[in-house]
């Protein structure tokens, strides 16, 4: 099931939270290597003070953290404008109130190592199942993304390949792409088939307006 905090409720769900943030330092930080703002064990930035909204998938026999992600509206600031803009090659920069971005998607390590589940599908497709149920109910026409090319083809496999903005870019140790993804209920029935994922995901009914102001 996928929970949805904004930036002001977060202090209401601490534990939660703070596994966020713990997940990310493990996933960009320690395993990845990417160049990353930490404060102790978390991973946190300043986007992380825009009211942004995050999306957590919770195992549900567990309850543990299994993946996270984090939208903003790109009339605000976001990574792909305000960051990383080289990858928008020659296309002008994207601010639109029906785009949304989504950053820092992560999933647990422990799960990505177990190669014999699907566990990383189905995480992963519920995070983003969660993001386009939240999408058509808000009426957005894409999504868009700063990756790098290893979750471009995992998102390929989740029936959801998007649209390379421009051409990537070697970033550090990784070669970054931008992605766009139309809003599509065909899309979320793809996603949800590749990951045999029945009804909605999300914890309650809502918009991105509503839960970015509850």
């Amino acid at each position: 099931m996928i929970r949805i905090l904004n930036g002001k409720t977060r202090a209401q769900h601490p534990q939660a939270v703070d596994d966020m943030f713990r997940l990310r330092k493990r996933v960009f930080h320690d395993f990845l290597k990417w160049d990353v703002k930490t404060e102790g064990e978390w991973e946190i930035d300043n986007y992380d003070t825009a009211n942004p909204l995050y999306v957590l998938s919770h195992a549900p026999d567990t309850g543990r953290l299994r993946g996270s992600l984090r939208l903003l509206p790109t009339l605000g600031p976001n990574m792909l404008d305000d960051t990383f803009p080289i990858l928008l090659g020659d296309n002008p920069e994207i601010r639109s109130a029906s785009v949304w971005e989504s950053s820092r998607f992560c999933i647990e390590p422990d799960i990505s190592q177990d190669r014999s589940s699907n566990q990383v599908t189905v995480a992963a497709a519920e995070l983003m199942c969660g993001v386009g149920e939240l999408g058509l109910a808000s009426g957005i026409s894409h999504i868009v993304t700063v990756t790098d090319v290893f979750l471009e083809r995992m998102f390929r496999r989740m029936g959801c390949p998007g649209e390379r903005i421009a051409d990537p870019h070697r970033i550090g140790s990784v070669f970054a792409v931008a992605v766009a993804w139309e809003v599509t209920p065909d899309l979320l029935e793809r996603m949800k088939a590749v990951a045999a994922i029945e009804g909605t995901v999300l914890e309650r009914p809502m918009s991105l307006e509503t839960a970015r102001a509850a």
